[in-house]
């Protein structure tokens, strides 16, 4: 049975279904490690993204009026760990040279909800660094913060705006295209199962719908950004020599950036599974969804960059292959602004030091943690900053470890209580921080 045909994949069914199962599922699609999440929301990447922050803070000191907050915005913010693993990684309590104002954002009603009632995210409202706000990428306009009922707008800013968009650009709509016989076609979506759907949140709906792409005679005047058609045409020019190239185009994450863009100056740290160098495009082929209770499709970095940088921003993208994540910086309306600063942290950070290599390393390591030594596992607990896997495999070892050699206790006991700060529990039955607790006692 035809259940739509020949639609614009940003306009599918598809993301209507993954709409209706993150309202539905809320937070337990993060208690059940249904959607991924430990990838792009660990204190690894956390303390990454603080050294970037707090580089660009340092290059933009003139530009920034220190009576007024610095607003960092979680989009899409999920389980919430991203942004208290930073809150830890920045230091900032007790720091009054800079108010940082942090804002959960989701737009699903149920998932904003159970942040406010864990009560270590409270803990940070009531200590005036925390705030959530509803934020749908598909209705875009200023956040109304729930808990101080202050309005984050374009005129209500001061200072720039910092977004983190880690697993993001991924779940929202975006555009197909295909390169055939040298000539660039819009890439059509059609639908189909053995039965009329009528209810999107059954969890069985993936095993019955088949997707089938059509290409399509490519409209110069396809989006009102001309922008967008043109980075398009461009890629028709790039890929002529490469036949059935398919190339995803996030159009609707454009349309986002293009609204805080409308902030004024801004830094957005991203990570997800993607293409950040347009040669690695080659040869794909249409998009298909990677189930995991919802769905993601791969993001095209390369369309982000080529429209912040043709928009008057700057980009950070490593020029190395990133296997398991790309991680990526842009900053907004540079007006000629150096950033050196932030040049450096990048270089260290994500080129250097980056979360994809870590990723690929930590999943090895874990499994050689009982075979380690005490000096290699403390080592492997600082690299990894915390990790909460990390923790929990290292706790099993670290008392015999620590009782055959007691001059390593104090350095333990500090990466523990460390770990045990900046972790959040989203689950009742989450034992880490009482395993910590009961081996620092």
């Amino acid at each position: 049975m035809l259940l739509e045909a020949d639609k614009p994949l940003s306009n599918s069914l598809i993301w209507d279904i993954q709409r209706t199962y993150f309202e539905s599922a809320g937070m337990q699609a993060w208690q059940d490690d249904v959607v991924p999440h430990t990838i792009s929301c660990n204190p690894f990447m956390a303390r990454a993204y603080a050294n970037l922050i707090k580089a660009y803070l340092h290059d933009m000191a003139g530009q920034i009026d220190p009576e007024e907050p610095i607003y960092i915005v979680e989009l899409g913010a999920g389980s919430g760990r991203l942004t208290h693993h930073l809150i830890h990684k920045l230091g900032i309590f007790g720091d009054e040279a800079v108010q940082f104002k942090f804002v959960l954002t989701d737009f699903a009603d149920s998932i904003i909800e159970n942040w406010r009632s864990n009560p270590q995210l409270t803990q940070l409202v009531e200590y005036g660094v925390l705030d959530f706000a509803k934020f749908d990428v598909m209705n875009m306009g200023p956040l109304q913060l729930i808990n101080s009922g202050e309005t984050l707008s374009p005129d209500s800013t001061k200072n720039p705006v910092i977004l983190l968009a880690n697993y993001f650009f991924d779940s929202i709509p975006q555009d197909s295209f295909v390169i055939k016989n040298g000539e660039l076609q819009a890439n059509l979506l059609s639908l189909y199962s053995p039965q009329h759907e009528s209810q999107l949140s059954d969890p069985t709906i993936w095993e019955r719908l088949s997707l089938a792409y059509e290409p399509l005679p490519f409209d110069p005047n396809t989006y009102k950004n001309d922008l967008y058609n043109q980075i398009l045409l461009d890629y028709e020019a790039y890929f002529e020599d490469w036949s059935d190239t398919g190339l995803s185009f996030p159009n609707i994450g454009l349309d986002c950036i293009n609204y805080w863009m409308g902030f004024g100056a801004g830094l957005l740290l991203s990570a997800d599974r993607g293409f950040s160098n347009i040669d690695s495009m080659i040869g794909e082929g249409d998009p298909l969804p990677n189930l995991h209770g919802s769905f993601s499709m791969m993001v095209n970095y390369h369309a982000i960059t080529e429209f912040v940088e043709r928009s008057g921003g700057r980009a950070f993208v490593p020029s190395h292959y990133q296997d398991n994540l790309q991680t990526v910086a842009y900053a907004f309306q540079m007006q000629e602004r150096t950033l050196k600063a932030t040049e450096l942290a990048f270089e260290q950070t994500i080129i250097q030091n980056s979360p994809d290599d870590f990723f690929g390393m930590r999943y090895h390591l874990l499994k050689q943690i009982p075979e380690m030594s005490i000096d290699q596992l403390v080592s492997f607990l600082r690299w990894s900053a915390g990790d909460a896997d990390v923790v929990r495999v290292a706790l099993d070892v670290l008392p015999k470890l620590v009782e055959a050699d007691p001059a390593w206790t104090g350095d333990v006991v500090n990466l523990l209580t460390e770990a045990k700060a900046q972790y959040l529990a989203i689950r009742e039955d989450d034992d880490l921080i009482g395993r910590i607790e009961k081996f620092i006692a």
